[in-house]
């Protein structure tokens, strides 16, 4: 299982495309995450950790595994699955995880409690272009894979994550979108497994 989880820390999904709040990333991260040529890749998992939640930050997990389908690949149409699933979770209580649709969870809690549930049994990499380099590094096949969207992660949870273990890692010197990210450490898994 490849896992992918995006902190969007300012996001609300009533935002319209090209505003302050950058949904489009989500939009672009989540398409390259799960789309390869004709078909969706088996095994992938995206936690899309909203921090600006109404009452309390809450998170969508997508999971291709579980029946994950979009009506498309284009913005709009992976933006209104990612609202729909963000209305139908407005009632979830804290700590709880409700399926909402055929490989779509809303989970309860933010940031910090779902990468230390990760952190127990899973290696964690935060993408960060002063880590190791991609390219040098022999991955566990249960990894996980932390991005930001445009704002960066808080230094104070990159430090508790540290603490628990967290290996920073780099895609180069260049800082690259979230969507870019996923692509190229998909591909250099890709390498590495066959």
């Amino acid at each position: 299982m490849r896992t992918f989880v995006i902190r969007a820390r300012k996001a609300h999904f009533k935002a319209t495309v090209g505003k302050k709040e950058h949904v489009e990333i989500i939009a672009h991260t989540l398409a390259n995450a799960f789309y390869i040529s004709n078909q969706l890749r088996n095994d992938v998992e995206v936690y899309v950790v909203l921090d600006s939640a109404a009452d309390f930050p809450k998170t969508i997990k997508f999971s291709s595994n579980d029946g994950l389908s979009f009506p498309g690949f284009h913005e709009e149409a992976i933006l209104g699955v990612v609202a729909n699933a963000q209305e139908r979770g407005q009632h979830v209580a804290l700590g709880e995880v409700k399926s909402i649709a055929p490989g779509i969870e809303v989970h309860g809690y933010g940031f910090d409690t779902l990468l230390k549930a990760l952190q127990e049994t899973r290696v964690v990499y935060l993408l960060d272009n002063k880590g190791d380099d991609i390219r040098t590094l022999q991955f566990e096949s249960q990894g996980v894979f932390v991005l930001s969207d445009h704002i960066a992660l808080p230094k104070k949870s990159v430090k508790g994550l540290e603490r628990r273990g967290l290996k920073k890692i780099s895609l180069g010197k260049k800082v690259l979108f979230a969507s870019q990210c996923v692509v190229l450490v998909h591909n250099e898994l890709d390498r590495q497994w066959g």
